[in-house]
């Protein structure tokens, strides 16, 4: 739906513009009045019809078309105008408001054609980073994610997280590129996930099936780093990395460490198969113990000096106890106040925390 008001900043805009517009013809009568009579600036009042037409509302543009000319009538008193010279201002001005009307229709057909594309374009990406549920099977989970592209929800980067016959699967990724094919490259990778996921016994086995459709679907050179975990009933986690950063455990006494994982290629580029499925790194979860997964957004954020954010330190620092959702808010503040301002990269942060009877469940 296309809301005409355009919401609380178009209507700030609007009034400053009406406010500058009213500013303008109080100038233009101030100055031509402060001159000789033979100097007339009152043809300048035939801007501000234009002037308001950018933002503002048909009603709007005809207002200012007759101030304009009620302007232009009262300098032409003042100075003495002939009436030749009156008439040229009077169509000046009336040109002027026609124009703008024409200029204000034009640019609200846009503003509903932009506002329908949005709509489309913001159904789809929640579709393909569509909420997180708070929990699946023995897992608490919550997900932060930031696009560095202005006003876009989603970008290169990829996270979900599914209750399968096989235990609790998630992945993380971050997408080779930016723009329309990361965005394609994410909805490939992110379909064949959430099938595969709950179809395939091993994970490797997802994996290969991703790279197989990023090969199809993309183009030559795009690729997909990729951490694949899975959670079973008891704890035990089970974990593959395809060019992805290893994911960091803390204990429920605050203890951060590295979960030790070997790094197999990317997908998409065909090498699964060739370099094997490796050797899945293991971890075990106990009672309110939780992983952390993130993607070089979060790993690549500087401070002024250009130093790295210390991820491992600043998330050991967190206090316990609180909810997964209250621990990624902490510390994506952290990242933000450290970077002076959000990271340049696309940013994705996922908890998975094992539930256990004292441990709150983020709603």
């Amino acid at each position: 739906m296309y809301f005409p008001d355009g919401g609380r900043a178009a209507e700030r805009t609007r009034r400053r513009q009406a406010a500058l517009g009213m500013v303008l013809l109080v100038a233009v009568v101030a100055v031509d009045m402060a001159y000789d009579k033979d100097v007339t600036i009152s043809a300048a009042v035939t801007v501000v019809p234009g002037l308001v037409a950018v933002n503002g509302r048909a009603r709007s543009v005809v207002g200012a078309g007759v101030l304009a000319f009620a302007v232009v009538l009262l300098l032409s008193w003042w100075d003495g105008d002939s009436a030749d010279h009156l008439f040229s201002h009077v169509v000046a001005v009336v040109g002027a408001t026609v124009v703008g009307l024409i200029v204000q229709r034009h640019r609200v057909r846009r503003e509903r054609e932009l506002a329908d594309v949005r709509l489309v374009a913001d159904a789809t990406q929640r579709a393909l980073l569509r909420p997180l549920p708070v929990c699946a099977g023995p897992v608490e989970i919550a997900a932060r994610y930031v696009s560095a592209a202005e006003e876009a929800l989603i970008g290169g980067d990829l996270y979900d997280v599914l209750a399968t016959p096989w235990g609790v699967r998630a992945v993380i990724g971050d997408v080779r590129g930016k723009g329309l094919p990361a965005v394609r490259a994410t909805a490939t990778a992110l379909g064949i996930f959430r099938e595969a996921a709950h179809d395939e016994p091993r994970l490797c086995r997802i994996a290969e099936r991703i790279d197989r459709a990023l090969q199809r679907e993309g183009g030559s050179e795009d690729f997909v780093t990729v951490l694949l975990v899975g959670v079973a009933a008891d704890g035990r986690c089970e974990l593959l990395s395809y060019g992805h950063p290893a994911p960091l455990l803390r204990t429920a006494d605050g203890d951060v460490c590295e979960v030790p994982v070997e790094h197999e290629p990317p997908l998409g580029l065909g090498l699964v198969d060739t370099a094997g499925a490796g050797r899945p790194g293991c971890a075990e979860l106990a009672s309110g113990e939780e992983l952390l997964l993130v993607t070089d957004g979060i790993l690549e954020a500087r401070d002024a000096a250009g130093q790295f954010f210390p991820l491992a330190e600043r998330y050991a620092r967190l206090p316990v106890g609180r909810s997964p959702g209250q621990v990624l808010a902490d510390l994506w503040q952290q990242v933000v106040q450290y970077a002076g301002g959000p990271p340049g990269d696309d940013s994705a942060l996922v908890i998975l925390r094992r539930r256990g009877p004292e441990v709150p469940v983020d709603s």
